[in-house]
C-alpha cells in the first residue's frame, strides 16, 4: 500500500514538471495538477525533488524533441506571417499604343490622300465646267455683238448711201441748168463756129467733171465716215466685250474659289473626324490593354491567394502533425522518466518525489541520479 502511494504521489507531482517546461528550445514541462499544487508532504516523510529541465535534456530523444519544437516553431513563424506576393513587374503600354496609333495613323493618312484626290479632280471638273460655261456664254455674247455691230453698220451704211445718194440728186439738179444750156448753146451755134464749138465742149467737160469731183468728194466724205464710224463701233464693241470677258473671268474665278474654300472646309472637317477618330482608337485600344493588364494582375492575385490558402494549409495541417508527434514523444520520454524516479525512489526510501521549483535545503536531490540512470544505456 505504501509503495502504491508513493508511486501514486510521484505521478500527481511528476505532473507540474510537465507544465512547467519549455515549449521551444526548453525541454516541455506539463501544467501542475491540482493535486501536486496541494500535496502536503505528512510529518517524518522523507521527501525528494528532481530537476526536470536537465533530466529532460538528458534523455536520450531530447534531440529529436527539440527538433520537433524547432519546426514547430518555425511553422508557426510561417503562418503568423506569410509571404507577401510578388510585385508584379510595371507594364509599358506605350508601345503597344505607339504601334496602334502608327497603324490607325498611316491608315487615316492613306484615307486623307484618296480624299483630297478625289477633292482636287472634283475641283478640276467644277473649274473646267465653269470655263466652259463661260467660253459659251463669251461665245454666244460676241455673237450677239456681231450681229449687233453688222445691224448697226449696215443701217449706218445704208444711211450715208441714201445720203450720197441725196447729195448727188441734188448736184445733178445742180449742174442741169448749166449744162442743158451749154448743149442748147453747142445746138444754136453747131458747127459753123468750130472755136466756139470747141469751147462749149471744153466747158461742159469742165462742168461735169465739177460736178463729179463734188460727188466723189461727197462719197470719201461719206466713206471716210462709214469708216470712222465701223472703227468706233468695233472699237466701243471690242471694249465692251473685253469688260464682259474680265466680268465673266471674275465671276468664274469667284465660284471656283468659293468651290475651293468648301472643298477645304470639307477636308479640315475630315482631317478633324479623323483625328478624333485616331484619338478614340488609340484610346479605346489603350483601355483594352489597360484593362487586360488589370485582368492579369488579378488573376495573378487570385493564383497567389489560393497558392498561399494551400500553403497555410498544408502547413496547419504539418503543424498539427508535428503537434501529435511532440505530445507522443513528450508522452514516453515523460513516461520513461517517471519510471525512473518511481524506481530510484524505491531504493533511496524516498516517500515523496517533488519537481523541483525552488532551491530546498531539506529534500533529497535526485536529480543526477535519474539523469544518471536515464544515460547508463
Amino acid at each position: 500500500m505504501r509503495r502504491d502511494l508513493l508511486a501514486g504521489l510521484l505521478l500527481a507531482t511528476l505532473g507540474l514538471v510537465a507544465g512547467c517546461g519549455p515549449r521551444s528550445a526548453q525541454a516541455p514541462a506539463p501544467t501542475p495538477s491540482p493535486a501536486a499544487q496541494s500535496t502536503i508532504a505528512p510529518p517524518q516523510s522523507l521527501v525528494g525533488f528532481v530537476d526536470m529541465p536537465p533530466v529532460l535534456r538528458a534523455h536520450r530523444r531530447w534531440p529529436e524533441l527539440e527538433g520537433l519544437l524547432k519546426k514547430i516553431d518555425d511553422l508557426q513563424a510561417r503562418l503568423a506571417n506569410p509571404p507577401q506576393p510578388p510585385a508584379l513587374p510595371p507594364q509599358d503600354l506605350n508601345p503597344e499604343l505607339q504601334a496602334e496609333a502608327d497603324r490607325l495613323s498611316a491608315a487615316y493618312r492613306a484615307e486623307l490622300a484618296a480624299i483630297e484626290e478625289q477633292a482636287r479632280r472634283r475641283v478640276e471638273a467644277y473649274a473646267a465646267d465653269i470655263k466652259a460655261e463661260a467660253e459659251a456664254k463669251l461665245a454666244d455674247r460676241q455673237r450677239q455683238a456681231n450681229e449687233e455691230l453688222q445691224r448697226v453698220v449696215e443701217s449706218k451704211r445704208d444711211e450715208l448711201q441714201r445720203e450720197l445718194e441725196k447729195f448727188e440728186m441734188a448736184t445733178m439738179a445742180e449742174y442741169r441748168i448749166p449744162l442743158l444750156n451749154l448743149r442748147l448753146k453747142a445746138d444754136v451755134v453747131g458747127a459753123s463756129n468750130e472755136e466756139e464749138a470747141k469751147r462749149i465742149n471744153e466747158e461742159g467737160t469742165r462742168i461735169l467733171q465739177e460736178r463729179d469731183g463734188k460727188i466723189r468728194a461727197r462719197a470719201q466724205t461719206l466713206e471716210k465716215t462709214m469708216q470712222d464710224f465701223q472703227k468706233a463701233k468695233t472699237t466701243e464693241a471690242e471694249t465692251q466685250f473685253k469688260t464682259l470677258i474680265a466680268s465673266v473671268e471674275e465671276d468664274a474665278n469667284k465660284r471656283i474659289i468659293a468651290r475651293e474654300a468648301e472643298t477645304r472646309a470639307e477636308l479640315q472637317a475630315s482631317v478633324k473626324e479623323r483625328d478624333e477618330r485616331l484619338r478614340s482608337g488609340v484610346e479605346q485600344r489603350r483601355q483594352i490593354l489597360i484593362g487586360g493588364s488589370e485582368e492579369q494582375v488579378r488573376a495573378a492575385q487570385d493564383r497567389y491567394a489560393r497558392q498561399l490558402k494551400a500553403e497555410g494549409t498544408r502547413l496547419q495541417a504539418e503543424l498539427q502533425a508535428l503537434v501529435g508527434q511532440r505530445l507522443r514523444l513528450e508522452d514516453a520520454m515523460m513516461a520513461e522518466i517517471n519510471i525512473e524516479i518511481a524506481t530510484l525512489a524505491q531504493e533511496r526510501k524516498v516517500d515523496v518525489v517533488l519537481a523541483r521549483v525552488v532551491a530546498s535545503a531539506t529534500g533529497v536531490d535526485l536529480t543526477q541520479a535519474v539523469i544518471a540512470r536515464l544515460t547508463r544505456q
